[in-house]
């Protein structure tokens, strides 16, 4: 099957292998259930392309009980995944939205395949210390004012530095990852002209000195321009403090293996964008900031 070119208004998306119905960016919510995030060629379909590699070694090499974890996941499209391109897999899949888990659930019976799932906030409790051999994070990384934080969608609620719900899921997962094994992540991350912020905090949160291994997705992007494209005139504080602060903002995939080498390397990729590009990130962002004012 092709790999499609998903846009955040879709409903129905087709790649590598398996079908999902997903929540258009712009679905209206008309009671407490929260949106699922939509699919975008650069989020989960690059994510899979880059990651596959490293996801394949971790389940050879690791001694973990558990073969993927997938934390916060939405439609359940890694579980779907790993389940498909890795049968007999097991897979455990957690999100503490009860629509997501409904539309994993949904999605699983599409693409006949099982795995299990939580519906509960992701904590140290959830699973026995060092028992997963994989574990995928995409926290909510979307940047804005606290003052408006309760009104973001809650899947895009990272903080105003978008960080937040990253650095809490990395500490816990430091608990799960077994021997040998890798998290993956998708993250959008402010930085300065160097490198991305979580380039230098990751090996405050997961144990044994890891390494990192990451690529930027696009090349990196002024912090301003990228928030005066969300925001236009609105909030000018916010973006002028957060532009002095953190002069980039970066867009990437990575993996994390606790190996005791402590190297932080970027890599480049060969996936093909699509021509997918920060315009479509503005776009994507622009909409989840229409929520303030509905």
């Amino acid at each position: 099957m092709a790999i499609s070119n998903p846009n955040m208004f879709d409903e129905n998306v087709e790649f590598a292998g398996i079908k999902l119905k997903v929540d258009p960016i712009n679905r209206k919510r008309t009671d407490q259930s929260d949106n699922v995030m939509a699919v975008f060629y650069e989020e989960q379909p690059f994510t899979w392309e880059f990651s596959k590699p490293y996801i394949a070694k971790a389940l050879q090499d690791s001694n973990g009980s558990i073969d993927f974890l997938d934390i916060g996941c939405g439609s359940g499209v890694f579980s779907i995944l790993v389940s498909k391109h890795f049968p007999g897999s097991k897979v455990i899949a957690l999100d503490k939205s009860a629509r997501a888990i409904e539309q994993a659930q949904e999605n699983a019976k599409l693409n006949d395949v099982r795995f299990e799932v939580k519906h509960e906030l992701y904590s140290e409790d959830s699973f026995p210390p060092k028992s997963a051999k994989v574990i995928g994070l995409y926290p909510p990384y979307h940047l804005y004012p606290e003052a408006i934080r309760d009104k973001i969608p809650q899947h895009a609620r990272g903080g105003s530095d978008g960080q937040d719900e990253f650095k809490n899921q990395l500490q816990i997962a430091n608990h799960h990852l077994a021997d040998g094994g890798v998290i993956f992540f998708n993250q959008m991350c402010l930085g300065d002209d160097k490198d991305p912020a979580f380039a230098r905090y990751i090996g405050k949160y997961i144990d044994g000195n890891p390494s990192v291994v990451y690529t930027n997705v696009f090349p990196a992007m002024s912090t301003e321009d990228f928030l005066r494209g969300v925001y236009g005139e609105k909030h000018p504080d916010y973006v002028k403090k957060t532009a002095e602060e953190t002069p980039m903002v970066y867009y990437n995939v990575g993996i994390i293996r606790r190996d005791s080498k402590g190297e932080i390397k970027e890599v480049p990729h060969s996936v093909d964008l699509r021509g997918r590009s920060w315009d479509d990130r503005i776009k994507l962002h622009y909409e989840i900031a229409q929520h303030e004012y509905k």
